[in-house]
């Protein structure tokens, strides 16, 4: 989603003073996006996270280099490569060793050498890859993060299609070296193109470290009374489905089409009573538990999966 910035040095063209700019920042009518570039208060807030990074990628580049390789986060902003956790305010680059220069409040320079690094172009900038921008990600992040990061670029029902293939992102992460080489690999091994959000990435992670088996994603199952619900995970030798739902799906209007929270809370209600008629068990559980482990662990076993691994 586009969005109109505010630029301080057209404003003062335009005969505004620093003073009404100062204002307007501190009564939150614009809000500060980078050094010079501003938006509207309103049309900030009306982006996500991911767009409101993009935003802030695209605005630095204004005043960089022509030649720049963004990178990390700032890469995978522009490429829609979801991350787990929160946007930084920085926006990440990756330069030559001898001439990595300094990060500043606006800048993270990783000075880590461009040498077999896959860089293309995007958004009339230099940018890394998607699957090295995946492996960037991962290699500087916790084993969740990682993954996460991963599975969004391997995303298989992305249009046009996936951004990454798994064996791309195999090769690169195989090829690192370094003291997170090892968890890297790990990670890479353990993505998938099946994961259809963050939260279902992190549930894997969770689910896995807790010491459940291994679920099947994305399995769909006839329901009776016409159509198709496709669960987020399902362990067929328990006959046992499970979902990670947040509560965007009743507040957001990307997810809401029109519909009242009402009416998005009843269909989901009647979407998991036939559900629980063709499956034997079903757990759900909001995003927010996978931080306490325990609730989650607790969740699944009560509702009889079996764990080989005891209560955290």
């Amino acid at each position: 989603m586009a969005i109109n910035l505010i630029y301080r040095n057209e404003q003062l063209l335009l005969g505004r003073t620093d003073l009404e700019l100062t204002r307007a920042l501190r009564r939150k009518e614009i809000v500060r996006v980078v050094a010079g570039a501003d938006a509207r208060g309103e049309d900030w807030s009306a982006l996500e996270p991911i767009d409101q990074h993009r935003a802030r990628v695209l605005s630095a580049a204004r005043k960089m280099d022509a030649g720049t390789v963004f990178s990390h986060h700032a890469a995978a902003a522009l490429w829609g490569i979801r991350i787990l956790g929160v946007w930084p305010t920085t926006v990440d680059v990756t330069t030559e060793r001898a001439s990595g220069g300094r990060s500043t409040g606006q800048v993270h320079r990783h000075a880590t050498g461009l040498r077999g690094v896959e860089v293309t172009q995007l958004e009339g900038v230099h940018v890394t890859t998607p699957a090295q921008t995946a492996v960037d990600l991962a290699r500087v992040a916790p084993f969740a993060h990682a993954v996460a990061a991963i599975d969004s670029a391997l995303h298989r029902k992305r249009r046009p299609g996936p951004l990454a293939l798994k064996d791309e992102v195999l090769e690169l992460a195989r090829a690192a070296r370094g003291p997170h080489a090892r968890r890297l690999a790990t990670a890479a091994e353990f993505a998938t193109d099946r994961s259809d959000s963050v939260e279902e990435s992190h549930s894997r992670v969770v689910i896995r470290d807790l010491g459940f088996p291994a679920p099947e994603l994305q399995v769909s199952f006839p329901l009776p009374t016409g159509g198709h619900a496709e669960t987020d995970f399902y362990w067929s030798d328990h006959d046992h489905a499970g979902e990670c739902d947040g509560r965007s799906k009743y507040r957001d209007p990307k997810y809401l089409r029109g519909r009242s929270p009402e009416d998005v809370v009843i269909q989901e209600k009647n979407r998991e009573n036939e559900l629980r008629r063709v499956v034997g068990r079903l757990s759900r559980w909001e995003p927010v538990e996978l931080y306490t482990p325990r609730r989650l662990y607790d969740r699944l076993t009560r509702d009889g999966l079996p764990s080989a691994r005891p209560r955290p």
